[in-house]
């Protein structure tokens, strides 16, 4: 992977992809009338667009109503199915964060193996830390950092 493509992954945001109503419903197979009750009961949120009539949903929305339609479909009730995909949606967030903020540079061999630069050593700045995933196996290494 370039430069390019490495600036790429760090630039792309998940917020600016947005699904109309329809899009979701028919993604997830949870009804347009099921979507604005749950947006009503304040389980899922939309984002206003143009007049005002028209509701536009994240890609992070669209993941949150699949997760809590197979937390219903294992047979939970809507608010304990709310409330666990509200726990997951905090442990992804708090990975993308990690991410966000460690990530510095991927590669990819023409083999399938792969580095992932995490940046800077916290206890030893000369040092990056990059995890490697050579033949499915991930090992951690430490490298003299970039100046």
């Amino acid at each position: 992977m370039n430069e390019d493509e490495t600036n790429l992954i760090k630039k792309f945001s998940m917020e600016h992809i947005v699904l109309g109503i329809g899009n979701v419903a028919e993604a997830t197979g949870v009804s347009q009338s099921q979507l604005r009750y749950w947006e009503r009961k304040g389980y899922i949120h939309s984002q206003e667009v143009g007049d005002g009539k028209n509701r536009k949903f994240s890609y992070k929305t669209l993941i949150q109503v699949q997760q809590i339609k197979m937390l219903l479909d294992q047979g939970l009730t809507l608010v304990a199915a709310v409330k666990q995909a509200q726990h997951r949606k905090d442990f992804f967030d708090a990975l993308r964060s990690f991410m966000d903020g460690r990530f510095s540079h991927i590669s990819m061999t023409d083999d399938g193996d792969i580095q992932i630069n995490l940046g800077r050593f916290d206890p030893e700045p000369t040092q990056e830390l990059v995890a490697d995933r050579t033949n499915g196996q991930w090992h951690f290494k430490l490298i003299p950092a970039v100046k």
